[in-house]
Order: C-alpha cells, then structure tokens, then sequence
C-alpha cells in the first residue's frame, strides 16, 4: 500500500463524537477523522492506527483514558472481541438502538442530501436467541466462528445470539468430527415448524451421505441435510426443504435460498408494509428482488397483479411452488437482474419494493424505475449508505420521504436494516 502524504504517527489520542457506519466512534486528530473499533461517544481514548489515509485514519481502541461512556457495560460473551461474529456487545441495548437511528439519519442527511430528515426510533427485538441462520467454520474438531480480522476458527460451545434450537443441533455435532474435506457447515432453524435444515460445504460430498445418515439420527430435529455444488446443491440425508410462515403463507425455502436470519423482524417489517402501503384489488405490485417471496407472496394476496424479480433461480423454484402450493394465482416470476428485466413489465405499477444486497440498486434499474415511476416505493435497506445514495436519486426523481426507520434485525451488531417508504410528489 503507498504510504499516505500526510505523515500519521502509530498511535492517537481523540475524543469520540459520534459512531459512524459500520459502528466505529469517530473522533479528529488534526482535524481529520480517526475511526475507532469499540469506542464511544464522549470517551478519551487512545487508539492503535491499522489503517492510514491522507484523509483519515482507522484504529483499534488500546486504551480508555477517561471515564466510560454512561452506555458502556462488560459484554456477556466470554469470547467477545476475539470470535469476529459481532462488534457492539460493549454497549447497552437502548445504545445499540439510538445509535442505528442516529446512524442512518446522518447517511441520509450526508449522503442522501435531506436536511428536515426524520428518523423513527429503532424498532426493537429480542436482543438474544434470534437468528434463526449461522454459518459455522470448522477445522478439524473445532467449530466456530472466524476471529476478528482473521481466518482462524475460535471455538464455540454455544452462541448467545442464536435459537437455542441451532445450538443445540451445534452441541450433537461436535462430536461427530472431523469430517474429511468438510469446510463449513450452515444452520438454519424454521421458526414455524422447530425442524432444522443443515448445508455442507467443502471437498467430499459423494463420501459424506453415511455420516449424514449418521448425523440425523444422532439429532432428530434435523430434517435434511444437503451439500453445495457449484451449481447449487445436493440431498445426502432427509428432506430437501424448510418451510417458514410469513403473514399466513407457507415459504418453501431451499438449502441455499437466502432467508432473513431474524425472521421475527421480517415478519415486523412485513406488518409494516402492510400498514404503511396502498395495497387494493386494483394495485399492481413488483418485488424488485423477492427471494422465496418473502413479502411478495403474502402482499400479493392484497393486490390485483403481482411480479417478481430475483436472481437466483432456487429462490425463483421455491417461490413458484409456495404460490402454486398456497393457490396465489396472481403473481408472475422472473429470473434475472433487475436491470435487465424491470423495462419487461409494460403494466403501469402502483408500488414497488426493493430490498436489494449491500451495493444498493443499479444505476439502470432506478433509471428504468423512474421512466414509469409508481406512486409508492417501499426500499428495505441492509446498508445506510447505499440506501441514502439511492434516496437521494429517487427524490430528485420526484419522490418525497414518506418514512424512515431502521429494525433491529442483528442486535449486538452494528448492522443496520432500515425500510424507508417513499411517496410519488403531486405533479
């Protein structure tokens, strides 16, 4: 990496201000922003730099040197800090909230350009025991999570965020290693029926089908395990499918189909939708990267006409048959890249929602959104950045913010899910 012009030394002193994104406190160091992994606002601290830029710099806390922070408080897991699972476990859960509000209101203000920005405080979760998903490392006998900043597996006898019920299934199979050529190993707890869904990953698969017999009946509530291919997945015990209930529609839901990992907040963001948007007979509805049909589905039950777009075709599999299994007959699924497919729909549309990965929406999607703007747009967010940047297009599109919240989908992490809710301005 080429050294910085501006000459850093190895280590500062700030006093953090705020929490920026991605959790960090943020303080100046000759007037240029340090960002600070485990500090918090108001505190004096010293911090190692790790990263150096002409403009700012990123450090580790090393030392407090003044009293805490009101909100600080000894984190509960014994391997916090170490395990890279989560990063805010040092603050209070009212903190944790505040601070994800207070977070996207300043991406929305800085980024997105809205100054009479309003932010709707945090909706709150159980703060443990609610993902209900969990990717597991393993080497050897060890079975975990990855260290912070690190490849090396820390060990876990139990997470304090998961359902008790990945836990446990993570308790009978320890001790059915190692297994050779097996890498990770992902959980997936159904919320609805208790039945856990089991995906292996890594080098064997045609030689683990005995151990996975094995595994399920060593452990009763797995229902199936499978393994992934390059070009999807493979049954090697059970039964293929979970099955999760969202607002009275049963999801099918494939080995490696994407699925909210809190699906209490998704069934909150949902009742949401459902309060907040024009849904009739007459509306005509596009879930612009519906997965399983995590939303779409039960809204289509709301709606004259329905469309989906998403990328992945198991997804595009299991949102097919849940329809046709549940009798919605008024939706059409496509397969592809948003941008590529969203000019296909010729029918004017009344809503749309978006909820797409990190990066945000493509530029020729949100142009081809706007050349047959709805009247309202529904944006599900799991970055406050992309989503501001996004925002700030839409308005100038002609949209006003109608809504603004994050939902506490990842407590104890400074992963922020927002659903903003824009409103098509009176010509």
């Amino acid at each position: 990496m080429t050294e910085p012009a501006f000459r850093w030394p190895s280590s500062v002193e700030v006093t953090i201000d705020s929490l920026g994104q991605g959790g960090a406190g943020v303080g100046r160091w000759q007037d240029r922003p340090v960002f600070v992994a485990g500090a918090l606002p108001g505190e004096h601290v010293r911090t190692r730099l790790v990263e150096r830029r002409d403009g700012w710099a990123r450090g580790d806390l090393v030392e407090l040197l003044s009293a805490p922070a009101p909100e600080r408080i000894t984190p509960p897991c014994p391997v916090f800090g170490t395990c890279g699972g989560c990063d805010w476990q040092y603050h209070t859960d009212q903190s944790q909230r505040e601070s994800k509000a207070a977070i996207l209101a300043e991406q929305l203000r800085h980024v997105g350009r809205l100054s009479d920005v309003v932010v709707l405080p945090t909706a709150a979760a159980a703060p443990w025991e609610y993902r209900t998903t969990a990717r597991f490392h393993i080497a050897q006998t060890a079975i975990g999570f990855y260290a912070h900043g690190g490849r090396e597996v820390v060990e876990l006898e139990a997470c304090p965020l998961l359902d008790p019920r990945i836990n446990t299934a993570l308790g009978r199979l320890r001790p059915l290693l190692p297994l050779e050529g097996l890498r990770d190993v992902t959980l997936r707890v159904s919320s609805t029926t208790g039945q856990v869904h089991a995906l292996l990953d890594g080098r064997g698969e045609a030689t683990w089908r005995p151990w996975a017999r094995r595994w399920q009946a060593a452990d009763p509530s797995i229902s199936g395990i499978s393994s992934a291919t390059r070009n999807g997945w493979i049954m090697l015990a059970g039964l293929p499918y979970l099955e999760e209930d969202m607002g009275g529609v049963s999801l099918r839901i494939a080995p490696t189909s994407f699925f909210q990992a809190n699906v209490e907040r998704a069934r909150a963001v949902l009742g949401e939708l459902q309060a907040r948007l024009t849904l009739t007979p007459a509306t005509r509805l596009l879930d612009a990267f519906c997965g399983v049909g995590t939303f779409l589905l039960p809204l289509a039950r709301q709606v004259g006409q329905a469309w989906g777009i998403e990328e992945h075709p198991a997804a595009i599999g299991d949102a097919e048959a849940s329809a046709k299994a549940q009798g919605i007959a008024n939706v059409t699924l496509l397969t592809g890249k948003v941008e590529n497919l969203i000019g296909d729909i010729a029918a004017p549309l009344d809503v749309v929602l978006l909820d797409p990965p990190r990066r945000g929406i493509e530029p020729l999607a949100l142009k081809a959104l706007l050349r047959q703007p709805p009247a309202q747009i529904a944006y599900i967010s799991c970055h406050p950045g992309t989503l501001a940047r996004d925002v700030r297009a839409l308005v100038a599109g002609g949209y006003g913010l109608q809504l603004a919240q994050p939902f506490d989908f990842f407590p104890q992490s400074s992963h922020i899910e927002s659903l903003v809710i824009l409103q098509r301005s009176a010509e």
